[in-house]
């Protein structure tokens, strides 16, 4: 594989900077599950337009899934990993990659958990995520490499260390990896291990890919937030991992949408320019040999990687522990931490699709209000993958719960008709007890209406990014 050399990772909002910056960025890396929207009858929809806006982009593209890991004992969705192939041959990607995680449960009580979680790591859990990154790889008309996550949760004497567990299911799956040194540098700072003993048990031949980001401080852990710049230490360390990886093809700088208008082309140019900086050209480094490495047993014994996942994930989502495992587990005070981050993420899905709604309720129960309802419907519902499927959920639960706001049905009615809209590119009608120019102008300005004209009106959507 050809270098491709240092970049972006793609959310929306950062079509501005792109405008600016994008002729000195080497590769744009995309993940998929952002352009891919969950239509009523369980098929997905592509948004097309923001694929073609971004191919007329200069530079490479690569393609980074984040809604379908092979850390599990679930194979891999099969429909996704099919619309990921079909998207990898449409941008012409040299390879794909996917975390090494698991965010879904099986049995017949399984369900999704809304966050990227650490799998069970013994041999054991290195033999169910072999299968699942074979699976994934097998299908996939590219190349395929594994991320190492972020694990928020203490170490524990019955599993393998964080780099033997990833280097025994690169090597027996022969796949590449994706470096990402903000991941690694927060567990080191959270009090896993060290990036030092990670580096020496990883095969840093397989390493193809290498992404940078920001983060803060929340309640006693470093948070993998994408939140920014990265700080001087994560440069730091870059500037001596990077020279020690003879594979590596390209180096991406992620941040979240939220994050986006907040950075500024100069900050990234100097990124950029800073890191081909610290990149050596491949044919100056010199190729390690890795010799063999004697990677530690853990203890025998212990949960499954099956029974793992259905407590770690159980307890994540908000249930209570029944378990041993499951009580052991919730002694982990990253427990609490992973609910609120897993709640806050599914409450800004929701204020990204249902936006005129969203404002109602804040502006109506105050923002303490609006997170008790949201609290309350997390308690009774597991998380979606996708967002529009989230608020088809929640509006659910909104006409169950009927919370004691008049307006609330019509500008429901409005918003889902608008989502749907956006799913489908076809125009659709709704009809209203409440004047629909005041509900949307008044509630799109942050203002709640007052006395807003009352009758029948029938008000035809449409797409706003092909009408006309």
């Amino acid at each position: 594989m050809a270098r491709l050399g240092v970049g972006l990772t793609y959310v929306r909002g950062l079509e501005g900077l792109l405008e600016e910056c994008g002729d000195q960025l080497d590769v744009i890396e995309l993940e998929p599950q952002t352009f891919w929207r969950s239509r009523p009858d369980g098929t997905v929809a592509t948004d097309d337009e923001a694929l073609r806006r971004l191919a007329d982009l200069p530079g490479a593209r690569l393609l980074h899934s984040i809604g379908n890991p092979v850390g599990g004992s679930e194979l891999p969705d099969a429909e996704q990993t099919l619309l990921l192939g079909v998207l990898a041959e449409r941008l012409a990607v040299p390879w794909v990659s996917e975390h090494l995680a698991f965010n879904r449960t099986g049995g017949a009580g399984g369900f999704r958990t809304g966050f990227m979680l650490p799998p069970r790591q013994t041999p054991a859990g290195v033999r169910r995520s072999v299968r699942s990154v074979r699976a994934m790889a097998e299908a996939l008309p590219v190349p395929f490499a594994v991320e190492l996550g972020t694990n928020y949760l203490r170490p524990r004497p019955d599993e393998l260390g964080d780099g033997s567990f990833a280097a025994r299911v690169a090597e027996q799956a022969d796949c590449g990896l994706l470096l990402d040194l903000h991941n690694v540098l927060a567990n080191e700072r959270n009090g896993r291990c060290t990036v030092d003993e990670l580096l020496a048990e990883l095969p840093l031949d397989r390493v193809w890919e290498v992404h940078l980001a920001g983060g803060f401080e929340h309640r006693g852990y470093w948070l993998d937030a994408h939140s920014g710049l990265p700080d001087e230490e994560l440069i730091r360390l870059a500037e001596r991992v990077l020279p020690r990886l003879p594979a590596l093809r390209a180096v991406l700088f992620e941040v979240t949408a939220s994050a986006a208008p907040g950075l500024e082309a100069g900050a990234v140019r100097e990124l950029t320019d800073r890191v081909r900086e610290l990149w050596p050209a491949a044919a100056s480094v010199p190729v390690p040999v890795r010799g063999p490495v004697r990677l530690p047993e853990p203890a025998v014994g212990g949960p499954s990687p099956e029974e793992w996942e259905a407590a770690l994930g159980g307890l994540a989502v908000g249930r209570e522990p029944r378990t041993a495992l499951e009580r052991e587990l919730a002694a982990d005070p990253a427990i609490d931490l992973l609910r609120e981050l897993i709640l806050e993420f599914r409450a800004g899905a929701l204020a990204g699709t249902l936006v005129h709604t969203v404002r109602l309720l804040l502006l109506t129960l105050g923002e303490a209000g609006v997170r008790e309802l949201v609290a309350g419907y997390a308690r009774q519902r597991t998380p979606e993958l996708f967002a529009t499927d989230e608020a088809f959920a929640f509006a659910e639960h909104l006409v169950r719960s009927r919370p004691a706001l008049p307006l609330l049905p019509d500008v429901l009615e409005l918003d889902l008709g608008l989502m749907l809209v956006r799913l489908d590119g076809e125009p659709r009608t709704v009809t209203v007890g409440t004047d629909p120019t005041v509900l949307l102008t008044e509630l799109g300005a942050g203002r709640l209406p007052v006395a807003p004209p009352r009758g029948s009106y029938r008000l035809r959507l449409v797409d706003d990014r092909v009408a006309g």
